[in-house]
């Protein structure tokens, strides 16, 4: 089908959900855009067992090159209702990209309710607690998705987990790795502490050094706003802290940079 009206129902829908924070959570969908991520959506749906459900691919006519001449086989899997071509002005009004690449996924959302049962005894986590950096929770995904983690909990007010970047960041690893989504922070470290889970709060100082903090037994590892920190009141419902020691001229890091650092240091040792 191809759609070259920007007042198409189907363009005002993807164009909400692109920019509209409470229509995906209203719809329980949301978008993907670029190549990478899209191609790979439709590879799980069709190839993968479904572990992303394609509602509709957008795409501009010409955009697959002779590299991926054979994605057009796997598009033509997913029904011709769910397949469709638009023009460049219809996606450059969509993306808020400087290098629109013209192809858009609809795809259902993929967190998972938040309970005791849903968490691994013994796993290895990440919470966020008011992230505010699309950018930051991408890159943190993704590399949980390379070591392994058991599972994601954004808290508190984070950014949306379906933000246009933050999909873009994630770069295909969203479906991956367990992510829930609960605002209640007191929720959540009285799960964990019940499943026998030890939080850690992540502090500047006064935490146990990363590199003799001990994760045996599994860890959720805390991690705040990129300005604020922790809040003192969610650190005191941590049941430890832990501290990235500083040997030059800084006394922070990025929050994604941070994550990568606790994340090796959670697994590094298979313990």
């Amino acid at each position: 089908m191809v759609i070259t009206s920007k007042d198409n129902p189907k363009i005002k829908q993807l164009a909400k959900l692109y920019s509209n924070r409470k229509y995906r959570r209203e719809t329980g969908l949301f978008v993907i855009e670029g190549i990478r991520g899209c191609v790979d959506a439709v590879l799980d749906d069709v190839k993968n067992g479904g572990i992303i459900n394609v509602r509709g691919v957008y795409y501009v006519e010409g955009t697959f090159g002779d590299e991926l001449e054979w994605f057009r086989d796997t598009l033509d899997e997913l029904p011709e209702n769910k397949r469709f071509v638009i023009t460049h002005e219809i996606a450059d009004k969509i993306s808020d990209t400087d290098s629109c690449q013209g192809i858009f996924v609809v795809a259902e959302c993929m967190d998972k309710p938040f309970s005791g049962e849903a968490l691994k005894a013994g796993g290895k986590y990440l919470i966020m607690d008011g992230l505010q950096d699309p950018g930051n929770l991408g890159t943190m995904i993704r590399t949980s998705d390379a070591m392994g983690l058991d599972g994601i909990v954004l808290a508190g007010n984070c950014v949306d987990l379906y933000n246009p970047k933050t999909v873009r960041s994630a770069v295909g690893s969203m479906p991956r790795v367990d992510i829930f989504v609960e605002k209640d922070f007191e929720k959540v470290a009285e799960t964990f502490a019940v499943k026998g889970i030890p939080t850690a709060a992540a502090v500047i100082e006064g935490g146990t050094d990363v590199l003799r903090y001990d994760f045996s037994k599994g860890c959720a590892v805390v991690i705040g706003n990129e300005g604020r920190g922790l809040a003192e009141e969610h650190v005191r419902l941590c049941s430890g802290r832990v501290t990235i020691s500083m040997h030059g001229h800084i006394d922070s890091l990025n929050a994604a940079t941070a994550a990568t650092i606790f994340l090796w240091e959670m697994t590094r040792r298979g313990d």
